[in-house]
């Protein structure tokens, strides 16, 4: 698998033009170094993260004391978003971790390939995932994004020896395992890390709710009733509607305010 790709690598003799033969001319103390910059930006902007996730959390919960639905219900949303944010953030954070520990136990060409292709694949993911839904997150995120392309540049490695896309698992096997498990270890960091929000006021938990009041409904319902019925206040309703539509979910219709 892997060690066919390097050696049609090396077939082609495109390392001629990188220098490179078997590992040798590889700096696996520098790339080391760089990686571990690139963990410590992580690790600061995840610490950004958390501060501002309990923040919101406690705004939440002085709305709530003032009984401010709505202003607790705007917190919580953003600390929904925040969270979505933190896992990429230590999903990301785990891969790089991975590939450090791989490097420092083989410091092979085959190794540095093997970190290099899920490091590319995951990187180009999370800023596609990101800019959906938080810009912000990836402008912050721009440096650590920079600083890891410059390792995988700095190998000497031309990008057509790392894999692209869904091709990535074909080639090597235990990338899609890395990247899952990368992904629930984050998944279940960050359910720790930061306070839960009560699903009076999750928004991830509303919206299941009324996507699936919508389904029962055949797509035709009363905001009033489905106010009543489902126990969230009618200003809520309208908003994660809304919030669906915006990502493609439903599409919206009120001609009277009342049905969709």
């Amino acid at each position: 698998m892997i060690g066919d790709v390097v050696k049609k690598f090396f077939a082609r003799g495109q390392y001629k033009e990188t220098g490179l033969n078997q590992g040798e001319g590889i700096d696996y103390d520098e790339i080391l170094a760089q990686l571990g910059i690139v963990k410590m930006e992580l690790d600061r902007i995840k610490t950004t993260i958390i501060n501002e996730i309990q923040g919101y959390y406690e705004k939440m919960i002085d709305s709530k004391r003032s009984n401010d639905n709505e202003g607790a219900e705007m917190s919580a949303a953003e600390i929904v978003l925040k969270k979505r944010v933190l896992k990429a953030i230590l999903a990301y954070g785990n891969m790089i971790e991975f590939a450090i520990r791989r490097i420092q136990d083989t410091r092979s060409l085959e190794s540095i390939v093997k970190v290099l292709a899920p490091l590319k694949y995951a990187m180009s993911s999370m800023d596609e995932y990101l800019s959906g839904f938080a810009p912000e997150a990836v402008t912050s995120l721009s440096s650590v994004l920079e600083e890891t392309e410059g390792v995988i540049r700095k190998t000497g490695i031309i990008y057509n020896t790392i894999p692209q896309g869904k091709s990535i698992s074909e080639v090597v096997p235990e990338v899609s395992e890395l990247i899952t498990s990368a992904i629930a270890k984050a998944q279940k960091e960050a359910e720790q890390l930061s306070p839960k929000v009560p699903e009076t006021f999750d928004p991830e938990i509303i919206e299941r709710k009324v996507f699936e009041y919508i389904k029962e409904k055949n797509g035709v319902l009363s905001l009033k009733k489905a106010s009543e019925e489902l126990g969230i206040p009618l200003n809520i309703i309208k908003a994660t509607l809304y919030r669906l539509e915006a990502r493609g979910i439903i599409k919206v219709d009120l001609p009277n305010e009342q049905q969709i």
